[in-house]
């Protein structure tokens, strides 16, 4: 078994734990109710696969019976008996609905929560990375394309104001320079008649260039102006168009993830009633193991004497044959070497004889 199987196997068993818990919390919250009416407890039992528990039920009426005086139920085995009964078999619990509707709103609001405990750890345990990276990416992404939008704004309204700032200070500057050609103007006037009748044509010649070139400037800053409008407005349609679409894809995916999950809700009960065969089936194959393991382990010992009696008088043969071929090589090289020592005698005898015939 994988890594990923065994860890599936292993969520489906903190699931079933979970859901046992609650099945065994409904019926506890309902055992006072049932002990408090026990005739009508084993009516509703008679004739179903839960008789075993009436024989306890009677003896606790009897008892019951017989302490007339105390209306609480006993603290003995009895008790304890059909308490431990009722937890074991939690299924009866759907014998008495309306019980669990009469419930107080303290013990609704606990199953309500162990409910919405047991959901949380659904969500969470069956959760994939990939979906949960993939989420963060596409929200990564918005949130720069946002970021890149507002600094377009910004910069778009910086460069209106500063327009406009620019404008007013041309505006300014030619006020005042106005205000100074008209005081040389005057300054001038009591100098001379004719010049200054010259110089007020030609300052009125000035003025309406000025003018001109002015109201020019202008109608051509209010045309950037207007383009810079329309731009604005059609970037900011085009993000609106953008953000109902993700917004819309969004839907979407959330439409699709409901789907499948209400789809995995209908097929986690078939896969449980699966994996409950599969596990009796693995049950049966595993005491079948069994009981061939036990045959095999016994064959496996008498060919393991085998074997090693086996290799134990192979060992001793090539043992036997290793010494043999020791004890040869050696002979042979104590013959070869008893030759070699022979002939060098004889030579030295040979030459030893020649050198006597010499001095003679």
């Amino acid at each position: 078994m994988d890594t990923t199987a065994e860890r599936q196997v292993r969520l489906e068993g903190v699931e079933r734990v979970l859901k046992m818990s609650q099945e065994r919390i409904k019926i506890a919250m309902i055992i006072p109710k049932l002990l408090e009416h026990p005739e009508k407890l084993k009516s509703v039992l008679k004739d179903t696969c839960y008789e075993e528990v009436l024989e306890p039920i009677d003896d606790m009426i009897r008892h019951l019976g017989k302490q007339s005086g105390r209306s609480k139920l006993p603290h003995d085995h009895t008790t304890m008996r059909i308490v431990d009964f009722f937890l074991v078999n939690h299924s009866i619990h759907r014998f008495f609905p309306h019980l669990k509707k009469n419930l107080h709103e303290r013990d609704r609001q606990l199953l309500a929560a162990f409910h919405f405990l047991l959901e949380s750890a659904h969500v969470h345990l069956h959760r994939s990375s990939r979906s949960e990276i993939t989420k963060e990416r596409k929200l990564h992404a918005i949130y720069h394309q946002n970021v890149d939008i507002k600094k377009k704004i910004k910069e778009l309204k910086a460069s209106l104001a500063f327009q406009k700032v620019i404008g007013k200070w041309k505006t300014a500057a030619k006020g005042i320079y106005l205000m100074k050609v008209e005081e040389d103007l005057a300054n001038k006037k009591w100098q001379n008649n004719v010049a200054i009748q010259n110089e007020i044509e030609k300052c009125h010649r000035t003025m309406r260039n000025y003018h001109k070139s002015s109201m020019d400037r202008q109608k051509e800053l209010e045309e950037e102006l207007q383009n810079a409008r329309e731009s604005y407005e059609k970037m900011t349609k085009k993000h609106l168009a953008e953000e109902h679409e993700l917004r819309n894809e969004k839907n979407k995916l959330l439409l699709q993830l409901q789907s499948m999950l209400k789809k995995y809700d209908t097929s986690l009960g078939e896969k449980m009633r699966e994996n409950l065969v599969a596990e009796d089936q693995y049950l049966a194959a595993k005491k079948v193991l069994d009981d061939f393991m036990v045959q095999y382990r016994q064959e496996e010992r008498i060919y393991k004497n085998i074997v090693v009696k086996r290799e134990e008088e192979e060992r001793r043969v090539q043992q036997e044959k290793l010494v043999i071929f020791m004890m040869n090589r050696a002979a042979g090289k104590i013959q070869k070497y008893w030759r070699k020592w022979k002939k060098d005698q004889r030579k030295r005898k040979r030459q030893g004889k020649g050198k006597g015939k010499k001095g003679k």
